[in-house]
């Protein structure tokens, strides 16, 4: 633990370094000729960035407008830059699995990795010349100048996890949050009145900008391979087992809990794992064991399991529902305000 700790004031003095050096001019962001978008968050992954990114695609596209996505090639075989493909075989593999999750929501998107975002961005603009750029998980990108800062905060998140990384998961230092445009506090319906009142009372003392809530509602579940969906209160009572590769894998456990499913058994892998036929042979085993119950993932990790998951064991992937709770007409001004 001494060792963490040490390790995560090393970390800290080095990114309070580069912010100063930001910060006072020392260096200059690249500029690309068109508005920029920020979604990003403080800690390591498990805030639900991208549901939200997809909220903000899908608020675009109501108003006609075609925003294009750059996103890091992050644990993704591609190692240049690219055009992510949803249908390519292996896509969630390849390109990563959360930009072929947000190509496939959002198909007239261009979605672009790459493994430096400023160089992704400005090859975006190229080629496509849009008239919005949205960064996902842009926050620590300070090469890229953005118009629009989000900054993405977990309600149910631990107050120890925004301790600097190793020790915590904070990639930056709370005070950081002077830097956004506002701060989304997401998952609200997980925790209690009260505790959101309080981190929502905290923030608005502490930071000037404003902040916004929004709930991750459950909407439906889709049986993989066909076109059947299901109310998730028809599985209420019932046994399940749950498959996902999540930062926070007792979130989705969570979420779930509010329907009185029995889990008996949750196959929780590291975030954004990539699965192999081992994976699928242990869930097999241990389903047939079970009495070969339904077993239900999450949209990011269907896109990567979709492909060799056997026919014969029913996967129910859970369909999620992004809604603003708070201040809703505030919030799309900014969106608008960023394209003039």
């Amino acid at each position: 633990m001494r060792t963490l700790r040490l390790l995560g004031k090393v970390y800290s003095r080095v990114v309070d370094l580069k912010n100063f050096l930001y910060d006072n001019d020392y260096f200059c962001p690249v500029e690309i000729p068109v508005p920029v978008l920020s979604i990003g968050n403080l800690t390591v992954g498990g805030t639900g960035k991208t549901p939200l990114t997809d909220f903000c695609l899908k608020y675009y596209r109501r108003r006609q407008v075609n925003p294009v996505v750059v996103s890091k090639n992050y644990r993704a075989q591609v190692k240049d830059i690219a055009v992510v493909d949803p249908d390519l075989p292996g896509a969630a593999a390849y390109y990563g699995d959360e930009p072929v999750l947000l190509a496939e929501k959002n198909p007239l998107c261009k979605v672009y990795v790459g493994p430096r975002k400023f160089q992704t961005a400005k090859r975006a603009f190229e080629n496509e010349n849009p008239s919005l750029i949205i960064i996902d998980d842009g926050f620590q990108h300070r090469k890229l100048y953005r118009d629009v800062d989000f900054v993405v905060l977990d309600a149910t998140e631990s107050p120890l996890s925004y301790r600097s990384f190793p020790e915590g998961r904070a990639r930056e230092s709370f005070e950081s949050l002077v830097r956004a445009t506002a701060i989304l506090v997401t998952k609200i319906n997980l925790v209690s009145s009260a505790d959101l009142e309080a981190l929502v009372s905290s923030l608005q003392k502490k930071f000037t900008v404003p902040v916004f809530c929004f709930s991750y509602e459950i909407t439906h579940l889709h049986l993989h391979g066909s076109q059947t969906d299901r109310d998730i209160r028809d599985f209420a009572k019932k046994p399940c087992l749950l498959v996902s590769g999540l930062a926070k894998p007792m979130s989705f456990e969570k979420s779930l809990s509010a329907f009185d499913l029995k889990i008996l058994k949750h196959f929780s892998f590291p975030d954004h794992h990539p699965y192999s036929g081992k994976d699928i042979e242990r869930i097999q085993t241990d389903w047939k064991e079970a009495g070969s119950p339904p077993i239900i993932t999450t949209e990011k990790d269907y896109v990567k399991l979709r492909h060799f998951w056997p026919a014969s064991m029913p996967l129910w992937i859970l369909g999620i529902e992004v809604r603003i709770q708070n201040k809703e007409d505030s919030f799309y001004e900014i969106l608008d305000q960023v394209l003039y």
